[in-house]
């Protein structure tokens, strides 16, 4: 769903494009982290290397998807036929043997997904450490996720049983870097705005008569429909229970067509705006002047203002949505004190100042009310007190999950992939 910009030529040095694994000891005590290229600069990782007591190895990613195959790759069990000619063979029985990284990283999007496959161990990091979080998002990588967690489980055909209860003091995630959802235009179209004077101050500017056919939104399900519902509630994560005042659940057909009565005439206005659905071409399509407006990520919108003169990025000041890059723990990984560190490190000032630097995300340690922000990070797209006013989309039962694509579906007519 979200494209990065790739690290500093020079990182190509600094990390291999595969980790070599051995039973050895050496490297059974090397720290092993799997990162999304340009997530981190270079010069975090090289002083970080510097400081640790033991080897470590970065390996770089460049989509986030490919971490959740992996995470899926660990947790397949082994071949074990006695006819298979491959356990002959010593390169295959070291590939079955290795252990995961120690940790990967994850953007939210796939989190929920991956707890719920039981694919992650919760991370065990010390108070000291824990502290540097916000409480917002602490709740979200403990509370909200493993209540998600408690929902999957319940709804699970495999009948396998959980080791974990439902201990809100479960720590998932450790998120170290935050984008938003940004509005991108053309100043060519929009002569009179200025940076006081932005042509959107809210969410709902996006069906101004004058955008007709010239918007390019995400084609997704729930950041289109939590667009909607922000647009009409004021929140991305409306309020809506699916069995409030019945005895029993409703199917995801009632759910969605609930969903439907709600949302389907906010969908035709915003819809009659639109020229373009796509996760990867919307700021394409602005470049090549077919549109006025993008909505997308704030990572591609800081790619594109370093090479498009004529475009000015704008978060509406009643907030927006939130994408974040967090550190997990594969299941059955080793945490030890020095992925404990990694981590602790990730959120001191200095590094979690460089990881903000580019102006693609932010380090949610800044997003505490105590912290200072450093004068580096001022000018940046992402504002503070915005993204105190943004949300993160929240899990949902696998009933409404489910609703909200048959949704989507509906509302599309049947032109609902997403890219």
């Amino acid at each position: 769903m979200i494209k990065r910009r790739t690290l500093l030529a020079g990182t190509a040095g600094l990390v291999g494009s595969k980790l070599l694994t051995s039973c050895s000891p050496a490297a059974a005590n090397t720290l092993k982290i799997r990162l999304l290229e340009g997530s981190v600069p270079a010069e975090v990782l090289k002083t970080f290397q510097k400081q640790a007591s033991g080897k470590v190895k970065f390996k770089l990613i460049a989509q986030l998807s490919t971490v959740f195959q992996q995470l899926q790759t660990w947790q397949e069990a082994p071949e074990t036929s006695p006819f298979s000619l491959r356990r002959f063979l010593p390169w295959t029985r070291r590939e079955q043997a290795s252990r995961p990284d120690n940790l990967v990283s994850l953007g939210d999007y796939w989190l929920t997904s991956a707890i719920a496959q039981n694919l992650l161990d919760p991370l065990e990091l010390p108070a000291p450490t824990l502290e540097k979080l916000p409480d917002d998002w602490r709740n979200f990588v403990s509370h909200t996720l493993t209540t998600q967690r408690e929902n999957s489980k319940n709804s699970r055909e495999d009948g396998q049983e959980d080791d974990l209860s439902s201990d809100q003091n479960v720590i998932w995630a450790a998120p170290y870097k935050v984008q938003s959802l940004v509005i991108v235009y053309r100043k060519s179209q929009f002569p009179n705005a200025t940076a006081e004077s932005p042509p959107f101050t809210s969410w709902r500017d996006l069906l101004m008569p004058q955008l007709k056919q010239k918007l390019a939104l995400p084609n997704h399900p729930r950041v289109l429909l939590g667009l909607l519902q922000k647009m009409q509630s004021g929140r991305f994560n409306a309020s809506f229970d699916p069995t409030a005042g019945k005895s029993e659940a409703k199917s995801i057909e009632q759910i969605a067509d609930e969903l439907r009565g709600q949302l389907a005439e906010p969908f035709a206005r915003l819809n009659q705006q639109v020229r373009t659905y796509s996760s990867k071409t919307a700021l394409k399509a602005l470049v090549n002047e077919d549109v006025s407006v993008a909505v997308t990520w704030s990572s591609e919108a800081v790619s594109a203002l370093d090479r498009y003169q004529d475009l000015r990025v704008v978060i509406p000041a009643e907030g927006s949505l939130l994408s974040a890059d967090m550190w997990v723990r594969p299941k059955g990984a080793d945490m030890g004190e020095a992925a404990q560190a990694w981590i602790d490190f990730c959120w001191q000032t200095a590094a979690a100042t460089q990881i903000s630097a580019s102006g693609e995300g932010l380090s949610p340690i800044f997003l505490a009310e105590e912290v200072s922000l450093p004068a580096v990070l001022e000018n940046s797209i992402l504002s503070v007190s915005v993204l105190k006013e943004s949300e993160l989309l929240l899990p949902l039962p696998k009933p409404q999950e489910s609703a909200y694509w048959l949704l989507w579906k509906t509302l599309r007519g049947g032109d609902s992939n997403t890219d």
